[in-house]
């Protein structure tokens, strides 16, 4: 929560020449890493990596020293987790996403005859091979010390987590996916195949289908000297009509101008949307995120009772329900309601990135309820619940601790063994105003990873 923001207090106060140091004694972690679960849909989950402050810091260093090197190398149809050479950053991903989509768009609407292959790498991140890829690191030239120390953070990471592949969530590694599906693009190149890719989601164009089947096997080829597989499920060649309704999202381009236009019955189109959604009760996650969008924009608020009653369906847009259910100001004591009943529910602690979702709303809006903090010290003692959620846990309860409180709470930061959970604790003690100077200078002197 809090920890790029003390890291610039203390960073030229000797933080930066710690990890400098750190890299350059080659102990370059990670020290220690959790996993997410975080849905990709109300079945499926993407494994995330969270890395401490330091591990991920040291990562991002490491892999932005080779960036523009390796950015070099990549085909331009290739959008994703592109180097800006000028700044020495990586480009957004809002940005290379929507130059991606404008690109197909383009393609499809130059040529009316042109069918679309869709290719889709099954499980990507967690298969790439670091061996392979370390091998195509080195084959870079370039700063060969941040590469042999970008081999040993993986190959660490793999060693010390259920994971294995790339760490999924930090820029650094879209970087270096880049560079492992490279040899795809350069035989597609090679095959004066038009393409587009944005990490693993590759778009070839032809108008031939059996031409495009040949380039599919092709790439298969490719892929499985990766150690990759294709998607069955998501790879297809569709005609000319076909792509264009999948590219173009026909229904939401067209209500989303509506809307913005303040055309005749665009409201009432949209409101009939989401009902047909609500009843059918089969939904996506595009889905949920676009007519959330739309009704937060036109300020109504009728989801409201559905998002609460479909929270735990609805992990894959929970950043868009909580958005829109923050907004709805007039419904404020329903939500409060809801939300609580689901802190002290069975269902809390079996989807805890929606616990955290909770605990955040509570924090933001500065909410003191009793059943609230009560469910906060049910977070924060269980050690089977997911740190990310335990933080925000003690977040709470420090800004509401009472003194009797706020002693437990050193109780339990004494107790505790996690990292994680004790900085959070640390900072609950000091927004509780029980953090003092002796205190804290004693755990400074005495407890490891505090300093």
């Amino acid at each position: 929560m809090i920890g790029y923001q003390d890291v610039r207090h203390q960073w030229e106060r000797g933080y930066r020449g710690t990890l400098e140091q750190a890299i350059e004694d080659g102990a370059c972690g990670p020290d220690s890493t959790s996993i997410i679960d975080f849905p990709k849909t109300d079945l499926t989950v993407r494994l995330l990596a969270r890395f401490s402050t330091r591990d991920r810091l040291i990562y991002d260093a490491l892999v932005f020293t080779v960036a523009d090197h390796l950015d070099r190398q990549l085909h331009p149809d290739v959008s994703s987790y592109r180097w800006n050479r000028f700044r020495g950053e990586p480009i957004r991903w809002w940005s290379n996403w929507t130059t991606y989509r404008q690109k197909s768009l383009k393609v499809i609407r130059s040529d009316t005859s042109l069918r679309v292959a869709y290719l889709d790498i099954a499980a990507f991140y967690e298969h790439i091979d670091v061996a392979i890829l370390g091998d195509d690191l080195e084959a870079l030239g370039g700063d060969r010390r941040a590469v042999g120390h970008i081999i040993d953070f993986l190959t660490r990471f793999q060693n010390i987590n259920h994971a294995w592949g790339l760490p999924q969530g930090p820029d650094a590694s879209g970087i270096l996916a880049n560079l492992y599906l490279a040899p795809v693009d350069s035989y597609l190149a090679q095959n004066d195949a038009q393409f587009l890719r944005y990490s693993d989601d590759i778009k070839v164009f032809h108008p031939d289908w059996s031409e495009l089947r040949d380039l599919f096997l092709g790439v298969n080829s490719q892929l499985r000297s990766r150690r990759l597989a294709v998607s069955s499920s998501k790879t297809v060649i569709l005609d000319p009509q076909d792509a264009r309704e999948r590219e173009t999202d026909i229904r939401h381009d067209s209500l989303a101008r509506a809307i913005k236009h303040g055309r005749p019955r665009s409201r009432e189109d949209l409101v009939a949307y989401f009902e047909k959604i609500a009843k059918e009760g089969e939904f996506n996650g595009n889905q949920v995120r676009f007519v959330l969008g739309q009704l937060l924009q036109i300020k109504d608020d009728r989801a409201v009772g559905w998002c609460l009653d479909n929270l735990t369906r609805l992990p894959h847009a929970i950043t868009h329900v909580f958005k829109y259910l923050d907004a709805a100001k007039s419904r404020t004591p329903e939500v409060e309601s809801a939300l609580i009943r689901f802190l002290h529910s069975s269902h809390s602690a079996a989807h805890p990135l929606i616990e955290q979702r909770v605990l955040r709303y509570f924090i933001a809006l500065g909410i003191k309820d009793e059943r609230v903090k009560e469910a906060a010290w049910n977070v924060l003692g269980d050690r089977n619940r997911a740190d990310c959620t335990r933080e925000f846990a003690a977040r709470y309860i420090g800004e509401h601790a009472s003194i009797a409180e706020a002693q437990m709470l050193r109780h339990r930061f004494e107790g505790e063994t996690s990292v994680a959970i004790r900085r959070a604790v640390l900072v609950a003690l000091y927004e509780a105003g029980y953090l003092t100077t002796r205190y804290r200078d004693e755990i400074r002197a005495s407890v490891p990873g505090m300093e």
